[in-house]
């Protein structure tokens, strides 16, 4: 009697490599992941050649012998996969996951420049980072996407830093010396700088969509409303005072516009409680939706629901109340004053 897979040992073999391999690889952020996955295929081919073993009555030598080529093989094939990676993703305009990992580095030159010239800037990437981490992972997007998208959604701020608030001393405003059309193209264009920027550094298009994104093709309206007041030169044109866009169209960007408007709220308010943080988070969603800005992303509304509830989750962590330490041990109380110097 002929053993069911004698006559094709190698491509039963290959199947189940080649099986256990894509099934191995489904997440991959570290080094070591790559040496978990040689070890599965090894693992895989043991298993195989047991299959193939009994059925055509192999010694036990050539049963491990072809296991331990197999995981041979399987660690030959990783280490070529982390050497083609990047001409991989060059090719099919796919970000890996290791990919991100590495633009998530502080040294890296926009981060770093982006940290030392827009420090306010650098902090706020960092606080929506985190929002925007949490909720994606909610619904199921991209997490680290959403994260890395954060670091880099303002760098084109780089340009002109101290022409955004998150970045002025106290009473040092330069808008104040300038007419609404040209402080309105000012900020308009720290998106543009920022594409031009995204081009130069490499960035994954994955990445750079976050630029334009998460702004849309919102109107500036603290400087639209100025002029409107002024009244210089007749009425203005909304599209001098309108982002560029597009719109958001992946649920990563969506919830990094969302974000972006939140944290900036936030920071205007006093004495937040667990009520009014959902409140600004729920106006700014639903102004968004009515706004038309989140037509071209796939997302449904039970979703948004969830970004909302997982905002509303991490900001009451993040302003949550604090007891008054002790004076006389060091600590500041809400009455504090800075003793005189003699």
């Amino acid at each position: 009697v002929q053993p069911v897979f004698h006559d094709v040992p190698a491509l039963f073999l290959c199947n189940v490599g080649g099986v256990t391999a894509a099934l191995s690889v489904r997440a991959l952020r570290r080094r070591s992941n790559l040496l978990a996955a040689a070890a599965m295929v090894g693992a895989g081919y043991l298993v195989g050649a047991l299959a193939l073993g009994m059925a055509a009555s192999w010694a036990v030598g050539a049963i491990g012998t072809v296991a331990l080529l197999g995981t041979g093989q399987a660690l030959v094939s990783a280490g070529f996969t982390y050497m083609l990676l990047p001409a991989a993703e060059s090719l099919t305009h796919i970000t890996t996951d290791i990919t991100l990992l590495e633009l998530s580095d502080p040294s890296r030159p926009l981060l770093r420049r982006l940290s030392l010239e827009a420090p306010g800037t650098y902090a706020h990437s960092v606080a929506m980072a985190n929002l925007v981490e949490a909720a994606c992972n909610r619904i199921g997007a991209n997490g680290l996407l959403g994260r890395v998208g954060c670091y880099y959604h303002d760098i084109g701020k780089i340009r002109n830093p101290q022409y955004f608030v998150e970045n002025q001393t106290r009473g040092n405003n330069p808008h104040d010396r300038l007419k609404p059309y040209q402080s309105a193209q000012i900020i308009r264009a720290h998106v543009t700088d920022g594409i031009a920027l995204a081009r130069e550094a490499a960035l994954p298009d994955a990445v750079a969509a976050f630029i334009p994104e998460h702004h849309g093709t919102m109107e500036i309206t603290y400087f639209l409303d100025r002029a409107i007041k002024s009244g210089d030169g007749g009425p203005p044109d909304p599209r001098d005072y309108t982002y560029p866009g597009p719109r958001p169209r992946s649920p990563e960007t969506a919830i990094t516009m969302l974000a972006d408007s939140v944290e900036a709220a936030l920071r205007v308010l006093e004495e937040l409680t667990p009520q009014k943080i959902e409140e600004v988070i729920d106006h700014i969603v639903r102004s968004k939706l009515n706004g038309g800005q989140l037509d071209d992303v796939p997302m449904t509304l039970q979703q948004l629901e969830q970004v909302k509830q997982e905002f509303v989750r991490i900001i009451g962590g993040m302003y949550h109340s604090r007891i008054d330490y002790p004076e006389s041990s060091g600590g500041i109380t809400a009455s504090w004053q800075a003793a005189e110097r003699v």
